[in-house]
């Protein structure tokens, strides 16, 4: 609902303002910006970072940005992507429409579009589309959550019916996210639900159900969220669910609950000493599944 929006987007506002003021562009990151990959104007548009000088293609992280449907663009998330970056990865950085303009599944349909542009313009900017990685936070893990599903199980693929292009998408990370349960959110944030699902959420048919489709083809993921954050109670059964499908993952709880500051998606403020910790403990993650 209306006032829903408005409440959640100012309070994200007054974060990331906040975290701004102290954050800079490194000298070391090659920006190129504000390249198209769809039909729809600025929210079609994405960013490529990379180490300055890099001449052969790099493993690639593809970022999905939170905002609980309603809110975030590249622009937010543009230094925690480029430090991101510094640790020796290309990394892609990209706005979706947004609620009330659209509903659900368009982020993914965008998801995937931006991975259809990737595939086709890697050799451009320095990507690897044989070592790609997806990271999502809030909002932008439950699309991340799915996209991989789809991508790892041509069953749910096509229900959404998408041209999935050809890449290999190695491994995942999800911060601080909800997944298939949305009726936990359903107190704390009925209006954005119902704004981007629907009154129901399990209107969409099979769709809702992602948990069901994930195989043992879904990549390594490693699952994070914070003592401080609400969506901590989606963290621990999206882990087991994947444990008992035999995937590699594991799931990291960050700060205590005197640490206020460590709370939903504090990994953005990279220069929190927990936020690099725990973005460097993702790096080295996808490190591990990096195949030259």
């Amino acid at each position: 609902m209306l006032i829903d929006r408005l409440l959640f987007s100012f309070f994200c506002r007054l974060g990331d303002r906040k975290n701004k003021k102290t954050m800079s562009i490194p000298d070391a990151i090659e920006r190129r910006t504000d390249i198209p990959y769809g039909n729809h104007g600025k929210w079609n548009l994405l960013d490529v970072y990379c180490p300055k000088g890099t001449d052969k293609p790099l493993p690639t992280i593809i970022n999905i940005h939170g905002g609980g449907y309603v809110y975030g663009t590249k622009e937010v998330y543009q230094y925690y992507c480029m430090y991101l970056a510094q640790q020796g990865f290309t990394v892609v950085n990209f706005n979706y429409r947004l609620v009330p303009k659209i509903s659900f599944p368009t982020p993914v349909v965008e998801t995937n579009e931006v991975m259809q542009w990737v595939c086709s313009h890697a050799a451009d900017y320095n990507i690897d589309v044989n070592n790609i990685f997806i990271i999502g936070d809030s909002a932008g893990a439950q699309i991340a959550s799915q996209y991989c599903t789809i991508v790892t199980n041509p069953e749910y693929a096509g229900l959404f019916s998408l041209d999935v292009p050809s890449f290999r998408l190695k491994a995942a990370a999800f911060n601080c996210g909800m997944y298939e349960r949305f009726h936990e959110l359903t107190i704390s944030l009925p209006g954005l639900l119902t704004d981007y699902f629907g009154k129901d959420p399990l209107e969409h048919g099979e769709k809702s159900h992602m948990l069901k489709y994930i195989n043992r083809q879904f990549p390594p993921s490693f699952i994070m969220s914070a003592a401080n954050d609400f969506l901590l109670p989606c963290a621990k059964p999206f882990f087991e669910h994947l444990q008992e499908k035999g995937i590699a993952s594991v799931c990291e709880i960050y700060g205590t609950a005197d640490q206020k500051d460590i709370m939903h998606v504090f990994h953005l403020n990279i220069n929190s000493e927990t936020a690099r910790k725990c973005n460097d403990a993702q790096c080295d993650f996808f490190r591990k599944y990096t195949f030259s």
